[in-house]
């Protein structure tokens, strides 16, 4: 599109929009300088820790379930694995944790490939 075809209604709306686009940068910047401020939840607390201080996959994925509010998908878990830090040590770990919400009678499929906690009033065992 050429410059000179546009109208000063068009001008109007490309403004809008760049005022648009500019305060959700500043809104943007804003949320990721609290982030930085922000002390390290226990999601984010398992980096840097050595393999036998983490929990074990039981306790995290029971951990990450109680605190959803809806079921996840294995996709889903393991992405929160991941943001959690837990360190995998399987060369396919989607392929671990799928075995191990099919199996570990702690979880349970209410919905193809949805998982919740059976019991989610019990602690969770090692």
């Amino acid at each position: 599109m050429n410059l000179n075809e546009l109208n000063s209604d068009d001008v109007r709306k490309i403004l809008k929009i760049r005022q648009k686009i500019e305060a959700l940068e500043q809104e943007l910047l804003t949320i990721a300088r609290q982030a930085q401020k922000r002390k390290p939840t226990d999601a984010s607390s398992l980096r840097g820790l050595p393999r036998r201080q983490q929990p074990s996959l039981r306790e995290l994925v029971g951990t990450i379930l109680r605190k959803s509010t809806k079921p996840m998908s294995v996709q889903d878990i393991y992405e929160a694995t991941l943001i959690s830090g837990y360190h995998w040590r399987s060369q396919e770990p989607i392929n671990a944790l799928n075995v191990k919400m099919y199996t570990d009678r702690t979880f349970k499929k209410i919905a193809p490939g949805q998982f919740v906690l059976r019991n989610p009033n019990a602690p969770i065992r090692k």
